[in-house]
């Protein structure tokens, strides 16, 4: 007998969400693997988001199948998910802006740990892996918005993903924090964490990702290497046409 293919560590079959009469998401599949970085890429109102929301939990698709590990997670909380394995962050970063950078660090590792000792032994690692580790004791509301990016990424990290789930950690940036936030992703990635990532910024999105999927009206219209994305006649219209509108 050959060698078995491995499961992928997260698989949508034919997703579709529908809120009322809007089709926000149609018959959208995807796999990402272990250890591979993944871009969705797609015009504003395409349906990135959605997607993010039915992967973490935020909304139940209308439609289709959605397996982590193996095991769906239709009808699972937002928490439980994260507890498997799979984190994600939020477009529109919202720290705990009254806590510590240290304190919203350990609401994360409180999702695998009771130990106040041990989430906060966790989340000094993590911020120092982000870079942060001298903000620590910084109130988050004092936190530039580069920085309150960092933060965002370190309370998905602190949950010891499988998966992290990047919402467009990179927009509001100019490009020396780009190049930073590139630098802080492909370390992550090496720490054995796979990824997929939202991203306007393309040139960021073409250098991390191995593989980009894109989505245009909820639909999938394209998926492959970046290059090959990047020539695809189809992907080119639909970018034209939201520069054009």
């Amino acid at each position: 007998m050959g060698a078995q293919t491995p499961v992928s560590l997260l698989e949508l079959d034919s997703v579709t969400k529908r809120f009322g009469g809007l089709t926000a998401v149609s018959r959208f599949s995807l796999s990402v693997g272990a250890g591979e970085i993944v871009g969705l890429i797609g015009p504003n109102g395409a349906g990135k988001t959605t997607v993010f929301h039915l992967l973490s939990g935020f909304h139940a698709p209308t439609e289709g199948a959605i397996r982590f590990k193996g095991a769906s997670v239709i009808g699972a909380k937002p928490h439980e998910i994260c507890r498997r394995g799979l984190a994600r962050t939020f477009q529109i970063v919202q720290p705990f802006v009254n806590l510590t950078v240290l304190e919203n660090v350990m609401i994360g590792v409180f999702n695998r740990t009771d130990d106040a000792t041990a989430a906060r032994a966790r989340a000094g690692e993590v911020l120092d892996f982000v870079g942060l580790g001298a903000r620590r004791n910084a109130l988050a509301r004092e936190l530039t918005l580069p920085d309150r990016k960092r933060l965002e990424m370190a309370r998905g990290l602190a949950t010891r993903p499988e998966l992290l789930l990047l919402d467009e950690v990179m927009s509001g940036l100019n490009p020396t924090e780009i190049e930073a936030i590139i630098g802080l992703i492909r370390r992550i990635h090496a720490q054995g964490v796979s990824l997929l990532i939202i991203e306007h910024v393309m040139r960021a999105i073409m250098a991390l990702s191995q593989r980009i999927v894109v989505l245009h009206h909820g639909e999938k219209i394209a998926e492959g290497e970046p290059a090959a994305v990047a020539r695809d006649r189809r992907v080119v219209e639909a970018y034209l046409g939201e520069e054009s509108s």
